[in-house]
């Protein structure tokens, strides 16, 4: 009798002891990645060829910026008034945002935090209207601080939208061109 009342005295010690290890935690996991971001810079980490009717292939070197093409590539589905008004929101409940001014908000997709360097970005057919299944962006290399992140990334971009960059150097995209350029570079986010 003695021994059970000592084993059962040290079970309800035991379970006292495990209730509060029970709680839920409320300690802040969310991932450094969440925040508003509105899209700073980019610029090509690798020179892409293109096309031309007047001097045929054409390489755009690696480091020419390209940052109002991303902008308009990935902000597009956002009716705003200007770019640096746009920005991305990637929520502490890891859903994707594009909105203007906090207004306007569209369900863009997802995002994953891979690992500490590595960022994916689910980009649905509703922020990307050009393609019927959406995009992954697969962002690497990120360094995350109180203030942006940075990394590289490949984004598809569709003729229409090279032909505007070529125009602007006065050249023709030819029409053997392809429908979709993958053109990777360095993106800089800087936070809202």
């Amino acid at each position: 009798m003695k021994t059970t009342k000592i084993r059962l005295a040290a079970a309800i010690i035991t379970i006292i002891a495990l209730i509060p290890g029970c709680k839920k935690d409320n300690g802040n996991n969310t991932s450094v990645f969440a925040g508003n971001y509105v899209i700073a810079g980019a610029e090509l980490s690798a020179a892409l060829t293109v096309p031309t009717v007047e001097a045929g292939n054409v390489p755009i070197p690696a480091g020419t910026d390209i940052t109002q093409l991303i902008q308009t590539a990935l902000l597009s589905a956002v009716n705003c008034t200007s770019a640096d008004k746009s920005y991305v929101e990637l929520r502490e409940d890891y859903s994707l945002y594009l909105s203007c001014e906090g207004t306007n908000e569209l369900n863009a997709g997802t995002w994953e935090e891979v690992s500490p360097t590595t960022l994916k970005l689910n980009m649905n057919n509703a922020a990307i209207p050009s393609s019927p299944t959406g995009i992954v962006l697969t962002v690497t290399d990120v360094v995350a601080n109180q203030s942006n992140l940075t990394g590289i990334t490949s984004v598809p971009l569709p003729k229409a939208m090279i032909a505007g960059v070529l125009a602007v150097m006065q050249l023709t995209l030819s029409p053997s061109a392809p429908e979709i350029f993958i053109a990777d570079f360095a993106v800089d986010f800087t936070k809202k």
